[in-house]
């Protein structure tokens, strides 16, 4: 079979990322962070494509990547990325047989909120001989995961302290509900006014007499105003490699979309068109998708597996014809393909597999 080389070429629904604008987002992170000690730690979780997160990682400004799971992780070891962070607990045997796995290989360091977290960890990777550093994680206004900030963290930090085969390396807060939040003054207020007890809990850290070596958190609507914030290390910023629709509302000028699902006109009429793409090729968790062009297009509901039905009265297309669909979701629309295109313009540059997609710790 031919390799694409246009995309025309495509056998949709099709995974394609615009690597012009995708370099451009890169870049625009990495320039933020030149000249400052705040780092970016990019979130793997996004696409979970190997060959983006070593473009993220030439593109300066960098000092690992985020995984949320020990599969992302395990992808990035084998690729090649030497640094990263599991933000998340891992918990159970088998997941923490494969977390010692990679850490004899690489820096991986992981979230932990108690001492049951990490005490299986610490027993575990003493019975290899190795250490595995983890991060307290603490709970800034999500109220999901993490320990309170202040004295508990202390507390926790001090308990961790003994155990064999863990090595405290300090905390992580993660507001996801702020990056959730509209673009705003209010938003970036409260962006500072969650993070700061995250940063004082690192002051009492310290002031215990404890090393502290890493603040790690926000993210792509946030990472501007906390990179500026005085003890914050590594910023955890993710989608704005790819970016989607209901991002880009969040994020105004400062990136753009880059990745977009190739659909094929498969039934057409003069007030609406079909496409080839349902649930199984776009994420719609945000709102249903967006196409731009032809212009008038609304698809009102969004929930069969392998359609979309666009209403567009007056529209010119006919079968076979191609539309760009735009996600409300990008994480969780590349995790529904094998691979995306790189284009730049109608061009197919090249082909990513995506090593990370599907279900599993």
């Amino acid at each position: 079979m031919t390799s694409p080389t246009y995309l025309q070429d495509l056998v949709t629904p099709a995974l394609v990322l615009d690597g012009t604008i995708t370099q451009r987002n890169l870049d625009q992170a990495a320039s933020f962070v030149e000249g400052r000690s705040v780092r970016l730690r990019p979130h793997f979780k996004n696409h979970k494509c190997v060959p983006l997160a070593r473009a993220q990682r030439a593109a300066g400004g960098y000092c690992g990547m985020t995984a949320a799971t020990v599969n992302e992780a395990a992808a990035l070891v084998d690729g090649g990325i030497d640094d990263v962070l599991i933000a998340n607990q891992v918990v159970g045997e088998a997941k923490v047989e494969r977390l010692l796995d990679l850490a004899a290989r690489a820096t991986v360091r992981v979230a932990v909120d108690a001492v049951e977290n990490a005490a299986p960890i610490g027993m575990a990777a003493t019975a290899r001989g190795i250490e595995v550093g983890v991060l307290i994680e603490i709970d800034v206004g999500s109220h999901r995961s993490g320990v309170q900030p202040g004295q508990p963290v202390l507390d926790l930090a001090q308990a961790l302290m003994p155990i064999s085969g863990i090595r405290f390396d300090g905390i992580q807060a993660y507001h996801g509900y702020v990056v959730g939040m509209s673009l705003s003054p209010e938003r970036d207020a409260e962006a500072r006014r969650s993070m700061e007890p995250a940063i004082a809990s690192r002051r009492l850290i310290e002031s215990a007499g404890f090393a502290c070596p890493i603040l790690s958190g926000a993210g792509t609507a946030t990472y501007r105003v906390v990179g500026e914030m005085e003890g914050v290390d590594e910023l955890q910023i993710g989608s704005y490699a790819t970016l989607d629709w209901s991002y880009k509302e969040r994020v105004g000028d400062e990136f753009d979309v880059a990745l977009f699902v190739l659909a094929s006109v498969i039934s057409t009429r003069a007030d609406a068109f079909v496409l080839d793409a349902g649930v199984k090729a776009v994420a719609h968790d945000f709102g249903p998708p967006r196409i731009t062009e032809p212009p008038g297009c609304d698809i009102p509901s969004f929930q069969a597996e392998e359609h979309a039905v666009v209403n567009a009265p007056g529209h010119p297309l006919k079968v076979g014809d191609q539309v760009k669909i735009t996600s409300s979701h990008c994480c969780a629309t590349c995790n529904l393909h094998e691979q995306m295109f790189v284009c730049e313009g109608e061009r197919i540059v090249d082909v990513w597999p995506i090593s990370a997609r599907g279900y599993g710790g």
